[in-house]
């Protein structure tokens, strides 16, 4: 991988990733505050609401993702009567599919709210909550245009401030809210004017930075609707599945164990997604840097990219996968103050993590196919993965309760997982042997470290400071190998009689 690419991707990511970190922790602290404050039972409603919410982001279409690909490969190669025409054809297309979330949402949500009596939250306010989120994601669906303009012009560090800035107002007016009984319709309004805030801010830097942006009727075409048609559908297809594979589980929980249990299960899903959305965060600026490459014919430095990214990736996972195993309960019951909680969420918690590390492994692929546009397999074995799952997931969670619903979700996860790397080393003639020797070998074994450290200091952990301690005393040598190896020894292994050396050529060898 060339110097200038190089650093060009570690500024977008590192900027994406502090942006990204910052939103997950204001959730981390502000998610046991708001349990207190509103209540496990409108908090399950908020859980629930969102969940059916996220089927409704389905009327992107894959539509963002494509405008990502095509606004890095046309600013590449200069094309800016086709990308004014992409970027026209997607806007009016964002439009009319927020008027048909509309429908389709204000048919969904006032028959949904029916099963939530048990929440203890009046019908006609959880309704009213509902609609105001369903406004909230019709208004900022069209808006979704100008974020991924920023991210195919890998402008990631100027549309990480906005999000700095605009989360820091939208938490301080939440805390104000909530400290003076807010509802959850204040919640929903004070999420609701961020979002359009946030999305107003990437409409004027989109002006700035590509000025020929003009969304014209006259610039609609056909070429840039079979452009957005052909991408956007597999992007669409790999959508629902993600859906289904993140969402469903709530959906289920509430359908089969009772709204009581959905406050439970939105905690543990909440925090590995949390863990994983850090580190997708930063793995998503590879999209357009791929598609870039790709345009440029740089075949060898996508395989090199692959190989050093998933090894990066893998150094920060690791270590977060061994804490929840190792810390998981005493965590859970210093974050949340309710040792219930630690109680009925730990075994689902390590349960559901246990596939963090091969499923971060896997985003790195799925960018290589998202930014090459080899996408047409991918999409049908998510969705593949994601009926087993759905179908796992009942069947489990009626005979074994949550622990059931979490085995549906884990099983799946790992085929699609291996399936994805396979899909993308394959044409790069990267095999088996010098992926796994050049990506997962250095953490696995650097690991090691702050396992055995704490391991052997857990029983001492008791408050946040033992932990932050414990912590500590395996991440800093842990840290320590990582940087030797990476920075200042340059550590190498000879491959025994070089038995993983590469025989296949790539396609542009």
């Amino acid at each position: 991988m060339g110097a200038p690419v190089r650093k060009r991707l570690m500024l977008s990511a590192v900027s994406n990733w502090l942006a990204f970190a910052a939103t997950l922790l204001v959730s981390f602290f502000l998610t046991p505050y708001m349990i207190r404050r509103l209540g496990a039972g409108p908090y399950g409603v908020w859980a629930f609401v969102e969940s059916l919410l996220a089927y409704l982001t389905l009327f992107d279409l894959g539509i963002a993702a494509c405008v990502v690909r095509y606004v890095a490969k046309f600013h590449q190669t200069g094309e800016a009567d086709r990308l004014r025409g992409l970027l026209s054809t997607t806007w009016f297309l964002f439009s009319a599919l927020a008027g048909g979330a509309l429908l389709v949402g204000g048919a969904i949500i006032p028959w949904s709210v029916a099963g939530m009596a048990s929440s203890g939250v009046p019908r006609t306010e959880a309704m009213t909550f509902g609609l105001l989120m369903l406004g909230n994601l019709a208004i900022t669906l069209p808006l979704s245009v100008f974020p991924a303009i920023l991210d195919g012009l890998e402008r990631y560090g100027s549309k990480s401030v906005v999000r700095l800035i605009v989360l820091t107002i939208r938490t301080g007016v939440l805390i104000a809210v909530l400290e003076t009984s807010g509802t959850l319709l204040d919640v929903g309004l004070v999420i609701t004017v961020g979002n359009v805030l946030e999305h107003a801010i990437f409409a004027v830097l989109c002006r700035k930075f590509l000025p020929e942006i003009r969304f014209r009727w006259r610039h609609v075409n056909r070429e840039s609707f079979h452009e957005i048609r052909g991408y956007g559908t597999n992007a669409f297809l790999a959508m629902i599945a993600g859906r289904v594979t993140v969402q469903s589980g709530t959906l289920i929980v509430a359908a089969f164990l009772g709204m009581g249990s959905v406050t439970a299960f939105a905690i543990i899903g909440r925090l590995v997604e949390m863990a994983k959305s850090l580190l997708r965060t930063a793995i998503t600026t590879l999209t357009p840097a791929v598609s870039s490459l790709e345009a440029a014919g740089k075949h060898d430095q996508i395989r090199d990219m692959f190989v050093k990214a998933t090894r990066f990736v893998l150094y920060l996972i690791l270590p977060i996968q061994a804490g929840f195993v190792i810390f998981g309960e005493v965590f859970l019951n210093l974050w949340l103050k309710d040792p219930a909680y630690g109680e009925t969420c730990y075994r689902p918690l390590v349960i559901l993590s246990l596939p963090l590390s091969l499923a971060m492994a896997q985003s790195v692929a799925a960018r290589i196919l998202y930014g090459t546009g080899r996408l047409k397999t991918f999409a049908r074995m998510s969705l593949l993965e994601a009926a087993v799952n759905l179908a796992l997931s009942i069947v489990l969670c009626q005979s074994f309760g949550l622990i059931g619903l979490v085995w549906g979700i884990v099983l799946p996860n790992v085929l699609i997982n291996l399936w994805t790397i396979h899909e993308a080393r394959r044409p790069m003639g990267l095999s088996w042997g010098d992926y796994l020797w050049g990506s997962w070998l250095k953490p696995l074994m650097a690991s090691v470290i702050p396992v055995m450290i704490w391991l052997l200091l857990a029983p001492q952990v008791t408050t946040w400071a033992t932990l932050m301690g414990v912590g500590l005393a395996g991440m800093l040598p842990y840290g320590m190998v990582i940087v030797g190896w990476e920075i200042g020894l340059k550590w190498k292994v000879r491959v025994p009689f070089g038995m993983f050396k590469t025989t296949a050529k790539s396609p542009a060898a």
